[in-house]
């Protein structure tokens, strides 16, 4: 059995050849392209990982150690201010609600006039 192939033959195997290898150089970017910036986000985050041992490590036992006294009127403090917080948010939203709604009744109210005004012309034309 002879394998002889003839000149439109050989081409032909070339130019399949040279597309498989085109097809493996394109899927391998296209991989390369998915995997790369994700190594860099992990490289990125053992970084940090990395610094923020260091700095806890560095950091020891605070100076100063607060009574229970004074943590109970930090916490009481901040009670008092999230509840302000919350009533300054109901209000401020309770405002734009308010507004919102005046809005509507100024344009409806414009809206009317508009329509009699049409109505209004079309009887002096009708």
């Amino acid at each position: 059995m002879d394998l002889v192939l003839s000149r439109e033959e050989l081409i032909t195997v070339g130019v399949l050849l040279v597309g498989l290898f085109l097809l493996y150089l394109l899927i391998r970017e296209i991989r390369l392209m998915r995997t790369e910036p994700r190594k860099l986000e992990l490289e990125l985050d053992r970084e940090k990982l990395r610094l923020l041992q260091e700095d806890m490590g560095s950091r020891g036992y605070p100076f100063t150690r607060l009574s229970s006294e004074q943590l109970t009127a930090i916490k009481e403090i901040d009670e008092h201010n999230f509840a302000m917080e919350t009533d300054i948010f109901a209000r401020e939203k309770m405002v734009e609600t308010r507004l919102k709604r005046l809005e509507n009744y100024v344009k409806l109210n414009k809206l009317e006039k508009l329509l009699e005004k049409i109505k209004n012309e079309e009887k002096k034309l009708g």
